[in-house]
């Protein structure tokens, strides 16, 4: 098991850093506070067994990272997409592990990792509802041009009465789940690629 990120140093002071990026950049980061160890365990507890890559998209400061190591995903399969040269440079401190691409979710097809092979997982804590519509439906093509057979999108976001259903083409939606115990309460969704509704 990775036990990276655990040391209280580690997690203090991935959470200060992603406070300074909030102040900094707040609509890239989306949210006051990293996401709980109660939402992480929700999130990484979605993500199906077996072989292929876990695609975290903008992992922060690494609490949902931590979350996905504890739940048994192997280091070697987990890549972490992250745009702020901050937060990669803290990620790699905390993951030494674990791949890291220091990049853009609106050019997912453009890595060799993530063409290579079969994503299993995309892990997303973008903050999709407050980026610019074309971004967002960038972001949301380049999942789908990544995706396989049974490929699963996790997404969590601050709306709870809304919904990512349609987003993300090719998808259809298998889980849906309001995590109270966090600030603020969120809502966790899951959706599975299918080639009959990618084909649709």
């Amino acid at each position: 098991m990775h036990k990276a990120g655990r040391s209280r140093y580690g997690v203090a002071a991935a959470y200060w850093q992603f406070a300074r990026e909030f102040l900094r950049h707040p609509r890239q980061i989306g949210a006051v506070c990293p996401s709980s160890p109660v939402l992480a365990r929700r999130i990484a507890s979605l993500v199906p067994p077996g072989r292929g890559l876990v695609l975290e998209l903008g992992p922060g400061g690494g609490a949902v990272t931590a979350a996905l190591l504890r739940h048994g995903i192997a280091a070697k399969d987990l890549v972490l997409l992250e745009r702020s040269d901050a937060l990669v440079r803290q990620l790699a401190r905390r993951f030494p592990g674990v791949r890291l691409i220091h990049g853009d979710a609106a050019r997912l097809a453009s890595y060799d990792v993530l063409r290579s092979r079969h994503v299993r997982a995309v892990v997303s804590s973008l903050p999709l509802r407050s980026l610019p519509a074309p971004q967002v439906r960038a972001i949301l093509d380049q999942i789908s041009a990544i995706a396989g057979p049974d490929t699963v999108f996790i997404q969590f976001s601050y709306a709870l009465h809304a919904s990512y259903l349609g987003m993300a083409r090719g998808f259809e939606r298998e889980f849906s789940h309001l995590v109270w115990r966090n600030l603020p309460p969120a809502r966790v969704e899951s959706f599975r690629y299918c080639m009959q509704a990618a084909a649709a």
